[in-house]
């Protein structure tokens, strides 16, 4: 049922998903020049005039696709077994938004700063508590499953 303890997880890993797209990840700044990346691009400064701007699309449809996968497993109640199933390949998805904020922001970030290091922001620590909400649903899944087989299986036995 949708009122259950792992739908509200589920909708929290689709927030976290949505406010990637709207968040900073990592932002490094020297004194004239300045990057940030977003769910969309990154973009490099000097002196308030943009030099280069790359386009970081990709993490923006990752993450837009993994928060519609939670919520289509927060409407799959009735199937808990596809549930866990969509919860993987969410945890998937998410690993790769991950990978993708480490990719624009270490690797192309930095070369673009000239090896500057930057500060990663909280666009980047969404992704964390998405897979933790994840888990922590997959796991009330689970104990849900469970309890529906101990009491069909008591059923038979009596």
């Amino acid at each position: 049922m949708i009122q259950r303890i792992q739908s509200i997880f589920l909708l929290l890993v689709a927030v976290a998903m949505g406010a990637i797209v709207s968040s900073q990840i990592w932002v490094s700044a020297t004194e004239s020049k300045q990057a940030v990346l977003t769910a969309m691009q990154l973009t490099v400064t000097e002196n308030g005039t943009v030099i280069e701007t790359v386009n970081t699309l990709a993490i923006a449809v990752v993450a837009g696709l993994a928060g519609v996968v939670a919520l289509a497993s927060m409407f799959s109640f009735k199937n808990r077994m596809n549930q866990m199933k969509l919860n993987l390949v969410n945890s998937l998805l998410i690993f790769a938004v991950i990978g993708l904020n480490l990719y624009y922001g270490y690797m192309q970030g930095t070369d673009l700063m000239g090896g500057v290091q930057g500060q990663y922001k909280i666009g980047f620590f969404l992704p964390v508590f998405a897979i933790l909400f994840n888990s922590l649903a997959n796991r009330f899944i689970q104990k849900d499953e469970k309890k529906v087989k101990d009491s069909i299986s008591g059923r038979l036995r009596d």
